[in-house]
């Protein structure tokens, strides 16, 4: 396979014709090869971790990597190679794929998901730092407690805490996709506002967090499930 620069990449993939199936094959082909190794790290370094048709995952996954990339080609803006660039698209991709799996194979509690928030889940820093973070935790915990409506809550809760991918909420809630997004972002401005009525922004708050588990991303930056679009 003949390596490409940007440049034919990008042309490629958008003047149509034979060039454009030659140029997505060959992305597909890369992409799968990408993801492959990727979810053979990931279950080597988790033995609990069982993929189940691991080929037809990679291969849905690289299927839709190609056509998420083909919709964002005016996005990439060559600070680093088109491959890799996309290869950070595909990834996204197939840990999203993976958390839905990992639902669907779940059997879940509906009484317990999205009514609470979750357990302190940040491990001990320091006496000064934990202290701080714990209270921050409780005014959170207690803003969306007193702040959001019962369906608001259990749709943050679900999805920024219990990591439950978009559209299952959407399944679980007997609603559909527009109007979760629409739920989800009044919860998370009502959260906001009841913050700045505290005295503290958002931005404030996560920073406080600085230091999260990995399994913890909610709280990394402004770019979260919390107050992601608002």
């Amino acid at each position: 396979m003949a390596t490409r620069s940007n440049i034919e990449w990008l042309s490629a993939l958008r003047e149509g014709g034979q060039s454009q199936e030659k140029a997505i094959k060959e992305l597909r082909q890369l992409l799968r090869r990408a993801i492959s190794n990727f979810l053979s790290r990931k279950s080597a370094s988790n033995a609990r971790m069982i993929y189940v048709g691991h080929d037809d995952l990679t291969e849905e996954c690289a299927q839709e990597s190609v056509l998420l990339i083909q919709s964002k080609l005016d996005q990439f803006r060559g600070d680093s190679q088109f491959t890799t660039w996309a290869y950070s698209i595909a990834i996204r991709v197939t840990l999203s794929e993976l958390r839905r799996h990992r639902w669907q194979a779940t059997a879940i509690e509906e009484a317990g998901l999205g009514n609470a928030m979750p357990p302190w889940p940040i491990d001990n820093p320091g006496p000064e730092r934990s202290l701080e973070q714990r209270q921050a935790w409780s005014l959170l915990s207690e803003l969306i407690e007193t702040s959001l409506t019962p369906l608001q809550r259990k749709a943050l809760i679900a999805h920024a805490f219990q990591d439950m991918p978009l559209d299952l909420v959407a399944e679980w809630l007997g609603t559909n996709r527009n109007s979760l997004y629409k739920l989800i972002h009044d919860a998370r401005k009502r959260l906001k506002a009841a913050l700045l009525s505290k005295g503290v922004t958002h931005r404030e708050l996560i920073a406080i967090f600085d230091t999260p588990r990995p399994e913890r991303p909610y709280l990394e930056d402004g770019k979260n499930p919390l107050f992601h679009g608002v």
